[in-house]
């Protein structure tokens, strides 16, 4: 380049830094001066700059507390580096500043998230060194929910007065706390255990409530549960159901050789007593004879006799033992 008396050029110097630190350099200018050439020294430091905000949920339904950080270009200096934080919207509050600590490239900090009626979103904005990072949370309303895992239960067939026993899950499915105020049992035979209202469930939390079936008869039986709670989907259901049974004992015999009977009358005693009871009520016209009132776990001894057509009773045949299965 060559400049005229009088003329002028400018020279535009340009500094970059990739990493905190100090730097030196020097322009040396050649020329036909007769002062000889010029030298020009520089310095700079290279100082972080902001390079993001993140957090770990974008969406909410309800109110909770997000874990957000902030992250540097280049480790902080001795002194720490200072970012300012803001929301736009009031629902999420953020705290007016954090300091990454010196030698971090980042810091965490929490927001903490209000309930919203409508759905919304926020804008979290990070500044420091005249450059803004973003993050947008979605906001929505919160939904209490309860729900089981089973909407009956089919007990089956259960021998008399032996209990069986099932559970159901329930389990706050909603976002936000749910509680549950009451545990309502109809039919007989039908109880439960396992759950003392009122209880109050945290989204994502479990309550198992156990429920018993003892029929104390023959046949079939029907009932329901009603759990009530601030669910916004009202009160919970559950149908139940199940048949009663109980043992009997069969017995068959062959009839006496000689003619002239008109009927039987069966006889039993239970283990350790010694007094037979007559256990039909009329009279057993034919060789079988089903026994159904007997107790899961004892034993009976059984004989029969014969009668005449006169009501004459004949002695005893021989006994014979049945032992009745426990559940």
């Amino acid at each position: 380049m060559t400049l005229n008396p009088g003329q002028s050029a400018t020279l535009t110097l340009q500094f970059y830094s990739d990493h905190t630190s100090s730097f030196t350099g020097t322009v040396t200018i050649s020329t036909n001066s007769t002062q000889g050439g010029a030298a020009i020294s520089m310095s700079g430091d290279g100082v972080p700059s902001l390079s993001g905000l993140t957090c770990d949920t974008q969406s909410y339904a309800g109110a909770g507390t997000d874990s957000c950080l902030v992250s540097l270009y280049g480790a902080a200096p001795y002194t720490g580096f200072t970012v300012s934080l803001s929301s736009n919207n009031s629902s999420i509050t953020l705290p007016a500043s954090v300091t990454v600590p010196s030698g971090a490239m980042s810091v965490g900090f929490s927001a903490a998230v209000k309930t919203v009626s409508t759905s919304q979103s926020a804008v979290l904005t990070a500044t420091a060194g005249g450059i803004a990072k973003t993050f947008t949370v979605q906001l929505g309303p919160s939904s209490t929910m309860l729900t089981a895992n089973a909407s009956s239960i089919p007990f089956g067939s259960v021998l008399i007065n032996s209990p069986a026993e099932q559970s159901v899950t329930l389990t706050a499915s909603g976002t936000s706390p749910v509680t549950i105020s009451s545990v309502a049992i109809t039919g007989n035979g039908f109880t439960n255990s396992g759950l003392t209202a009122p209880m109050t469930l945290n989204p994502g939390q479990t309550a198992v409530l156990n429920v018993q079936f003892t029929p104390t008869g023959s046949g079939s039986y029907s009932g329901q549960i009603t759990i009530a709670s601030n669910s916004s989907s009202g009160n919970v259901t559950i149908g139940l159901n199940g048949t009663g049974y109980g043992h009997k004992v069969l017995l068959n015999w062959n009839a006496p050789s000689s003619g002239g009977v008109t009927g039987y009358n069966v006889y039993r005693v239970a283990s350790g007593s010694t007094s037979y009871q007559r256990v039909n009520s009329a009279t057993v016209s034919s060789t079988t004879f089903t026994d159904g009132n007997v107790k899961s776990g004892t034993s009976y001894t059984y004989y029969v006799t014969s009668l005449d057509g006169s009501g004459l009773e004949s002695v005893p045949s021989n006994t014979t033992v049945v032992g009745v299965p426990t559940p």
